[in-house]
């Protein structure tokens, strides 16, 4: 049974001769019922008009050999009649229901009631009491045969009254019994010849069906299996030759144009696949540089950070020996008032003074030195910023870049576009951070520029305080008349040790700033390298993506 639904449910010219030959056998089923029955009826209403024709005929026969009472003739008339006519009962009884003559001679003398039924017997009765015949023709069994009867009056006419006299109108009657074997037979074999005619109509039709679908739908059908079957297949080389405009046809020329479209996307992913493959490999390189600039951006970062914090190292050093120095310039200025008791004491304070001047000077000359070597720092600090700025704005392209590359690959992409977003956002801040150290340097060079100045001048002012104590040295005698001078240079010395002492103070709170800056700039540039790496693994992960699409690709046939 399984196997037939999956025959049947395997061949569209079954599932289409089913309904057919269904309707068919329908059709067919109820024109030979039909025909059957209009058979029957026909027959039947045959039988019943030739019975009543038989039935004048008989009574018109008759009537002459009645009329001079010649019985005999009668009765031979219908002994020939049952011998000539098979299949024929004839009943000629009085208005009694019995019987006067009868092609049947045992029935002669009887009643009708025992060869008739209850019905034919019930429509008889009323006849012979009406005097009318009934309209309609009456059915009887006998054994295993079946009788169509006919019953017919038999009136009292002018030329009977000799015999019956005027008082009775209904003289008696006549019942025609014709067997309905002949008939039935003759309906069944019109039945089975229909029958086999309907079979074999179905046969032709089934046969039809078969070469139809076979020439007109089986072939084109396969060319759709054929068609789809490359298709499954990853072919898309082939054109189906297509015929005339039928359904088929128009599915034909539809899977054609879907094929010829496939074929023409799939050759353009296939170029896309090969430009996503090239610009995947592209920012694998992007990346494995943008990687090592990231790397070399953060050690340079620490390089500054250290020298920023030598810096301020250093300019705490010239702080304390500035406060050295003040303290010094206020022993000398205690020297100084001493110098006004004794020359002598005032020889050996200016020896002493000429030696702490020296110190100065050469104190000085360090600090120069310092704040020189601070404005290179400074300008080393500029390049820095400089080169992080510069490796921001590549970040940015790059950054640019892996959007274009993003947005080309699609969905497939969008995950590599956030990364993008969020490495362009990490190169603005760095460009952000780079012009506030840009601004913080520049405050810081000026600074430094002008501690310069303030410095040199010091170290100048110093220079000539050490020749007045040189001159003091060679002249004491002159020494009481310029001790006030001295006392006031060595005032003034003071001051500007303590601006300087001041300056220093403040270039070291800068350079604290700078470091602190700078691990920022070394902190972005850990992060940059971190989202490069991210970015390095992206990029990887598209070239491995886009080969195995390539690859996928090649297995169309286009």
């Amino acid at each position: 049974m399984k196997k037939l639904v999956k025959l049947i449910n395997s061949r569209l010219w079954i599932k289409v001769l089913i309904p057919v030959s269904m309707a068919v056998i329908l059709v067919m089923t109820a024109s030979l019922w039909y025909s059957i029955v209009s058979q029957k009826t026909f027959a039947h209403e045959q039988l019943a008009s030739q019975n009543k024709i038989l039935a004048l005929a008989v009574e018109g026969g008759m009537f002459d050999a009645l009329a001079i009472g010649d019985n005999d003739t009668v009765r031979n008339q219908f002994r020939q009649l049952n011998e000539k006519v098979q299949n024929l009962k004839v009943y000629v009884y009085d208005f009694n229901g019995v019987v006067s003559f009868s092609t049947d001679i045992n029935a002669v003398g009887r009643t009708m009631d025992a060869y008739t039924n209850a019905e034919g017997l019930s429509d008889i009765n009323e006849m012979l009491a009406s005097g009318n015949a009934s309209g309609t023709s009456l059915k009887m069994v006998t054994g295993d045969e079946g009788f169509v009867i006919k019953n017919e009056p038999i009136l009292n006419e002018r030329k009977c009254f000799h015999c019956h006299g005027r008082n009775r109108e209904v003289l008696g009657g006549i019942s025609v019994l014709s067997s309905m074997t002949a008939m039935q037979e003759s309906i069944r074999t019109g039945r089975n010849t229909s029958i086999m005619i309907s079979v074999a109509g179905l046969a032709v039709i089934i046969f039809l069906v078969w070469l139809i679908f076979v020439l007109l739908v089986n072939k084109k059908v396969s060319r759709v299996m054929t068609a789809t079957s490359r298709m499954r297949q990853k072919d898309f080389t082939h054109q189906t030759m297509v015929g005339r405009g039928d359904e088929i046809s128009h599915i034909l020329n539809r899977i054609n144009m879907v094929t010829g479209e496939l074929r023409t996307t799939i050759r353009s992913i296939v170029e896309n696949s090969h430009l996503l493959e090239a610009s995947s490999h592209k920012m694998n390189d992007i990346a494995h540089t943008l990687d090592a600039s990231s790397t070399e951006a953060s050690q340079k970062a620490s390089n500054v950070s250290a020298a920023a914090e030598e810096m301020s190292a250093n300019n705490t050093s010239i702080a304390t020996a500035m406060d050295d120095a003040a303290e010094s310039m206020n022993a000398l200025a205690a020297a100084v008032d001493e110098m006004s008791a004794t020359v002598g004491e005032i020889a050996r304070n200016s020896s002493e003074s000429k030696h702490i001047i020296e110190r100065v000077v050469d104190s000085f000359t360090d600090i120069l030195s310092a704040v020189e070597e601070l404005g290179v720092r400074a300008e080393d600090v500029d390049e820095v910023t400089n080169e992080i700025r510069s490796i921001s704005e590549q970040v940015s392209l790059l950054a640019l870049n892996a959007k274009i590359e993003a947005a080309r690959a699609g969905d497939a992409g969008k995950g590599f576009a956030v990364v993008a977003q969020e490495i362009t956002e990490l190169a603005q801040d760095t460009n952000r951070s780079t012009v506030d150290a840009d601004e913080k340097l520049v405050g810081i060079k000026t600074t430094v520029q002008e501690l310069i100045g303030q410095v040199s001048a010091l170290a100048g002012d110093v220079r000539t305080s050490d020749d007045a104590i040189s001159g003091i040295a060679a002249a004491v005698e002159e020494q009481n008349v310029t001790t006030s001078e001295i006392a006031k240079s060595i005032n003034e010395v003071s001051g500007k040790i303590s601006e300087v002492n001041a300056s220093v103070t403040q270039g070291a709170q800068v350079a604290s700033e700078i470091a602190k800056d700078i691990v920022g700039v070394e902190a972005m540039s850990a992060k940059v390298q971190e989202e490069s790496h991210t970015l390095n693994t992206g990029a990887e992960d598209l070239a491995k993506m886009a080969e195995s699409f390539a690859k996928m690709m090649k297995a169309f046939k286009v």
